[in-house]
């Protein structure tokens, strides 16, 4: 059983260790190796995920692990041939959390990112298995079959690999199943320990909607479009909603952080349209502007739960109500520093 401070002193650990790796990157400027975590749970879905995950690797200096969560133990499937190289032809004799890799292996060669592999070589692993494949230019790609409770071990691999994003395109459900089984998208907004990109309706080559608003947790996209930059393809947008009631301050805040985003990603080759509007209802005027064939990009903070799971939270909001995919940028809050200032506009 877990002691009631354990989990604190955990959570404290993880996000010290974020918060001194983020620091790091922006103080002296080097161009570190962007970490994503591509969940896959062998649905159709999930190719999606693993498609938006091989455009970035191959546009971006990244290392893609791919993960499936299995629930129970290793005794509750046929362990897998380990260490020895197993034919792909043979696997439908696998057991199925290692058919699940097998597919997303397909997947990721059918993009380019992988070259065909003709076998794998599976190993045991505290927690489950683990098999590797070569990219054309030499690079490995790590696949992983763990057993546990899904948002734990998402986030022990997270602490462990220190993976910056995590994509997962999940699979639709209606609002009954949403009540009974849980919603996947919002247990991991709320509870994923890294930024989180939802594939659904956008992809790399599609319109990015980055939502600016003067506020720190919209500051904290930044650093994360930075490094997906060279990737985008799509036209950037900056959106800003303004309260109807907002104040001279605020106004003078937002328009201050759009004009200086605007200028940072001119500077960057970009060239984004700014849009402002004004209205009491800011979910509406968001699902309006993104549209089903968007990335809505959004920032959010590792908060304590009475924040973050507050029912107002507009990305909530937002990723259960949009056909769009949404990429939820998430700092803790020891990280906060000015990306506006050098060296992040350089």
């Amino acid at each position: 059983m877990r002691l009631a401070g354990e989990g604190l002193s955990e959570m404290t650990l993880t996000l010290t260790r974020r918060s001194s790796r983020l620091k790091r990157r922006v103080v002296t400027g080097n161009k570190a190796m962007l970490k994503i975590l591509v969940y896959s749970d062998g649905k159709p879905s999930s190719s999606s995920a693993l498609n938006f995950a091989a455009h970035l690797g191959k546009r971006l200096a990244a290392q893609i692990a791919v993960i499936t969560v299995r629930s129970g133990t290793h005794a509750t499937e046929e362990p897998p041939p380990v260490g020895v190289d197993f034919p792909m032809t043979k696997r439908d004799q696998l057991p199925l959390g290692i058919q699940i890799l097998v597919k997303a292996v397909d997947d990721l060669t059918t993009a380019g990112l992988l070259a065909p592999q003709s076998s794998i070589n599976i190993r045991g692993i505290p927690n489950g298995y683990l098999f590797v494949c070569n990219t054309p230019s030499g690079d490995r790609i790590p696949f992983y079959e763990c057993y546990g409770h899904f948002i734990e071990v998402l986030n022990q691999e997270v602490a462990e690999h220190n993976y910056d994003l995590a994509i997962i395109a999940p699979t639709p459900r209606s609002s009954l199943r949403r009540i009974v089984l849980g919603d996947t998208t919002r247990i991991l907004a709320l509870d994923l320990h890294t930024s989180l990109l939802v594939v659904q309706g956008g992809n790399i080559g599609s319109r990015f909607l980055v939502c600016a608003d003067g506020s720190l947790s919209a500051r904290r996209i930044f650093p994360m479009l930075k490094n997906l930059l060279p990737a985008i393809r799509g036209r950037i947008e900056l959106f800003w909603v303004r309260a109807p009631n907002a104040d001279s301050a605020q106004i003078e805040a937002g328009n201050s952080d759009l004009e200086h985003a605007r200028a940072w990603l001119e500077k960057l080759g970009k060239h984004p349209a700014l849009h402002q509007t004004e209205g009491r209802h800011p979910l509406d005027l968001i699902l309006e502007a993104a549209g089903n064939d968007s990335v809505v990009v959004m920032g959010a903070s590792l908060r304590h739960d009475v924040y973050r799971r507050m029912l107002g939270s507009l990305p909530i909001q937002v990723l259960s109500k949009t056909e769009s995919s949404v990429l939820l940028v998430k700092l803790p809050p020891e990280a906060d520093v000015d990306f506006f200032q050098d060296p992040f506009v350089i």
